[in-house]
């Protein structure tokens, strides 16, 4: 397997990990922290909510994400936002 391939392998195994469903109100704490530290690896570094809750802050970066992606703007962070959020932030 040449090294583009092996990347490309790893990002696509990324992309198709079972990961949560978040909306706002989440309770699922972990995995809503990781959500607000890729947005602020992507460097949208807004004023999240306390880290680990999806409150209204979190939801509106959430949907400028998803506006900006093209996806629909619901807030909720399911397969397809998941998916342009680990494309958009892994590398290559």
């Amino acid at each position: 397997m040449t090294e583009g391939s092996a990347a490309a392998a790893a990002q696509l195994q990324l992309t198709e990990v079972n990961l949560p469903i978040l909306r706002e109100s989440q309770t699922a704490r972990t995995a809503v922290a990781h959500l607000q530290h890729i947005f602020n690896d992507l460097g949208q570094q807004p004023r999240f909510d306390e880290i680990g809750k999806f409150g209204p802050r979190t939801l509106a970066a959430v949907k400028e994400f998803q506006q900006s992606s093209h996806l629909v703007a619901d807030g909720v962070v399911g397969k397809n936002t998941w998916k342009a959020l680990l494309e958009t932030w892994l590398p290559g």
